[in-house]
């Protein structure tokens, strides 16, 4: 395995993880309301805050998830 293949594993890995992390906080048992806003949006910053993650990451992922459940339900 040359290193840049080994790189790209790694990444990829580290890629999964860090989406199922989210992908668990948003479909915890508490997750609606400890994470979510009155108007039914995600709270970016707080998920962030608690994975100790960047906002930018975790909204990727979220749009990610949203975007994944919105194709299952077709």
């Amino acid at each position: 395995m040359s290193r840049q293949d080994h790189i790209k594993k790694v990444h990829e890995k580290r890629v999964n993880e860090t989406y199922k992390k989210v992908v668990n906080t948003l479909t915890g048992l508490f997750a609606e309301e400890t994470y979510k806003k009155k108007d039914g949006t995600w709270n970016i910053s707080k998920i962030a805050k608690d994975l100790k993650m960047d906002r930018k990451t975790v909204s990727k992922y979220i749009k990610k998830f949203e975007n994944e459940n919105k194709q299952n339900e077709n």
